[in-house]
């Protein structure tokens, strides 16, 4: 009985979590439809800074 209890509280975490990334998601869609220098801005940034956090191994 425990069992089936925490996997419906597992599953029940699960269903919220994936709701919120799936609204995360749409919100970055329509940022990036919206503003396409700002995103092509922020992918540059963020693609110097991970070369630049690989560059020293």
């Amino acid at each position: 009985m425990a069992t089936t209890t925490a996997n419906q509280t597992n599953q029940s975490r699960t269903a919220g979590a994936k709701d919120a990334i799936n609204q995360n998601l749409g919100k970055a869609k329509a940022f990036a439809k919206q503003r396409p220098a700002a995103t092509a801005a922020l992918a540059g940034v963020l693609g110097l800074a991970l070369l630049n956090t690989l560059r020293g191994r």
